[in-house]
C-alpha cells in the first residue's frame, strides 16, 4: 500500500514568546516493512531544519525559532509504501516462559517497568487475570493479552494524556491508544517478554485517520512483532511506524520548549490517503491543504506557565 500521510500542528500564543525550539519524530521509518519514500517539514516561517538518529534509531528532525509568530504552523509530509507483515505474534511457537539469559542485548531496555510504564498495586488483579499457563505458546498470549486490555477498558478522549501512568487507565477504566499500549507493554514485561511502544499513523479508508501508538513485542522464532490493544489486531499494512522507545516520553511526535509568559494552545490534524503510484519528486509543492477537522486540542497551557511542549 503507498500511503501519503500529512500531518499538521499548529501552536499558538496569546503573546510573543522567544527563544522557541521543537524536535519532531514524524518521519517513517524504513525496514522490513515500509519504505518512506520522501518526508518534508515545512514551517510558517523561516527556519532551518536539521537532523540526526537518536538512541533508538529513529529520525530527528529540531529547528529553533528566536522569535517565533504568535502562531507557528508545522507540515510534516510523507510518502511511505507498506506492507503486511509475514508474520504477527499468533505465527509464533515459543513455548512461555522464554529464558531470560537468551535474550539478545537490544531487548534488555524493554523489559523493566519505568516511565507511565510503573510498577503500580493497581496492576496486580490484571496480572493474575493474565497469568499465563505454563508452555503456553507466546504469541497466543500476546493476542490474549491485547483482547483483555480493549474488552476491559473503555476508549476515550480527554481523560488522560500522553505521558500519564497506567495508574490513570486502571482508576478509571477509561484511555486513549497511549494508555491501551503502556498497560500492554506493562503486562508483557511484567512476565519477562520484551516490549517496545510504537508511534506512528494509521490509516481508516472512510474515517478519519489519526496519530496513533501499538505495542511491539519480541519473541525468539520472530523477532519484533506489532500488536494493537486499542483496535484488537496486529499491525498490518494500513499502520505507519514513525519511531519505536521504552514508552511515549521516548518518541513524542512533537516535543519542545519555549521561553515567556504566554498561554498556549496546540491543535493536531492528520490524514492519510491512498496512492495508485508513487508521484513525482516535486509532490509535496503541491500538497492540497488539510481539509479536516482539527484531530485534538491537544493541551492549552494558563499564562503561568512555560515551558516544554510534548503532544501527539
Amino acid at each position: 500500500m503507498i500511503l501519503e500521510v500529512q500531518h499538521e500542528t499548529t501552536m499558538e500564543y496569546s503573546e510573543p514568546v522567544t527563544e522557541w525550539r521543537c524536535e519532531l519524530r514524524m518521519e517513517p521509518v524504513s525496514d522490513g516493512l515500509q519504505r518512506c519514500h520522501s518526508f518534508r517539514v515545512g514551517v510558517s516561517q523561516p527556519a532551518v531544519v536539521a537532523s540526526y538518529v537518536d538512541g533508538f534509531r529513529n529520525r530527528v528532525h529540531h529547528f529553533n525559532l528566536l522569535r517565533p509568530n504568535l502562531a507557528v504552523r508545522i507540515l510534516a509530509a510523507s510518502i511511505v509504501e507498506t506492507e503486511d507483515a509475514a508474520a504477527n505474534p499468533m505465527a509464533s511457537r515459543v513455548e512461555l516462559p522464554l529464558d531470560a539469559e537468551s535474550l539478545p542485548l537490544e531487548t534488555l531496555d524493554c523489559l523493566a517497568l519505568r516511565g507511565p510504564v510503573r510498577d503500580t498495586p493497581l496492576l496486580a488483579p490484571h496480572l493474575e487475570a493474565l497469568r499465563p499457563q505454563r508452555r503456553l505458546r507466546a504469541g497466543m498470549w500476546v493476542c490474549q493479552v491485547a483482547e483483555y486490555i480493549r474488552g476491559t477498558f473503555t476508549y476515550a478522549r480527554d481523560v488522560t494524556d500522553a505521558t500519564s501512568p497506567i495508574d490513570h487507565l486502571l482508576e478509571q477504566g477509561r484511555g486513549v491508544c497511549q494508555d491501551f499500549t503502556h498497560l500492554m507493554i506493562a503486562v508483557l514485561r511484567s512476565y519477562g517478554l520484551p516490549a517496545r511502544y510504537v508511534s506512528g499513523y494509521i490509516h481508516r479508508p472512510d474515517k478519519d485517520s489519526q496519530s496513533h501508538a501499538w505495542c511491539e513485542v519480541w519473541l525468539p522464532d520472530v523477532g519484533w512483532t506489532g500488536f494493537d490493544p486499542t483496535n484488537g489486531c496486529p499491525a498490518g499494512n494500513h499502520f505507519v511506524k514513525t519511531a519505536v522507545g521504552r514508552d511515549f516520553t521516548d518518541v513524542p511526535p512533537n516535543k519542545g520548549t519555549y521561553r515567556g509568559a504566554a498561554a498556549e494552545r496546540i491543535a493536531v490534524r492528520v490524514a492519510t490517503r491512498t496512492l495508485e503510484r508513487l508521484p513525482s519528486h516535486s509532490w509535496h509543492d503541491h500538497l492540497p491543504p488539510l481539509d479536516v477537522p482539527v484531530h485534538a486540542v491537544v493541551r492549552e497551557r494558563p499564562a503561568a506557565e512555560a515551558g516544554d511542549i510534548m503532544q501527539q
